[in-house]
């Protein structure tokens, strides 16, 4: 049980990431070429095949586990029964599971790939200032994925691998580099402006509409336990509360972050990084992703604080 929902979790995670930045990923191909936007739309498609896969695992192992709580109130011959049942349905999971984490590595790494080098050719067009906070996400992005790709050098291999290892470094991995590919994404919103106020016309009056609010992006809380948070934006300039709830349209208090230059927007406060990571699913905000503090201050090495099985 433990394992499907882990299992279901990173099904879940993943489906939420595909499907909140295919409106960011709509924006970016308009700068792209021909050749590129094919090439991106090649690997949505193997993302969407994935998230099938993994939509009917999540049924099937479904299906299994009610069969293993039905054994649990029945006698041990009419149980075996149910438990054998289960298992049959339970164990080409595995195989399935892994191909479609295939599938998302591959679509991962196209679209990894024609960001980074996106950016780095836009990157020269926009001011010093833009460039530098740019600069601080896209080091953050390469860190992910550096980090990706040195946890997929462990994936065992050989006919004796064992599948459930090979799963789970698979689902890790996959995590990985969506967080690289949100940080990608947040670095498209600094250098295309998606966040920039417009200039108010002269002598025109702009309303907020947010009058009632009496509040302003707040610190993050300073304590030791682990919190986990929900980036949602990021900027070279403070970005004011209307914009800030332009792009998050909630009364939730904005926590406020600025480090080499930058300012970090995040909402939340969770327990767990699977909390935080269902919740993106309600957010609606492109390139959303979730991050964690110790004491007030960001852990940036996700990956040893993440719950693992």
């Amino acid at each position: 049980m433990k394992r499907f929902i882990l299992t279901a979790f990173f099904a879940v995670m993943f489906l939420t990431v595909f499907s909140q930045e295919n409106a960011g990923t709509e924006a970016i191909k308009e700068r792209l070429s021909s050749d590129a936007v094919a090439q991106l739309t090649a690997a949505e498609e193997q993302s969407s095949k994935a998230d099938n896969i993994l939509e009917k695992c999540a049924e099937k192992q479904a299906q299994a586990d009610k069969l293993k709580s039905q054994a649990a109130g029945l006698a041990k011959g009419k149980a075996k029964k149910l438990l054998k049942q289960a298992e049959t349905i339970e164990t080409p999971l595995i195989a399935q599971k892994n191909s479609a984490y295939d599938l998302y590595e591959k679509s991962n790494a196209t679209t990894y790939g024609i960001y980074a080098s996106d950016i780095k050719e836009l990157m020269r067009e926009v001011s010093d200032k833009k460039k530098t906070a740019a600069q601080s996400l896209t080091n953050d992005a390469t860190s992910a994925w550096t980090t990706a790709m040195e946890n997929r050098k462990k994936v065992p291999s050989g006919k004796n691998a064992d599948q459930k290892q090979v799963l789970k470094i698979k689902e890790e991995v996959s995590r990985q580099q969506s967080e690289a590919i949100s940080l990608q994404i947040q670095t498209y919103a600094v250098l295309l402006g998606w966040y920039d106020k417009p200039e108010p016309k002269e002598n025109q009056q702009v309303a907020t509409g947010l009058e009632d609010i009496d509040e302003e992006p707040v610190e993050v809380e300073k304590t030791e336990k682990i919190i986990f948070k929900v980036q949602i934006a990021a900027d070279v300039v403070p970005l004011s509360l209307k914009k800030l709830r332009d792009i998050y349209p909630s009364k939730e208090i904005i926590n406020n972050e600025v480090d080499d230059g930058i300012y970090r927007y995040s909402v939340g406060y969770y327990n767990t990084y699977e909390e935080a990571a269902v919740a993106i699913k309600k957010m609606g905000v492109k390139g959303a992703f979730v991050i964690a503090y110790r004491n007030g201050k960001r852990v940036f090495n996700i990956n040893e604080i993440v719950p693992k099985e």
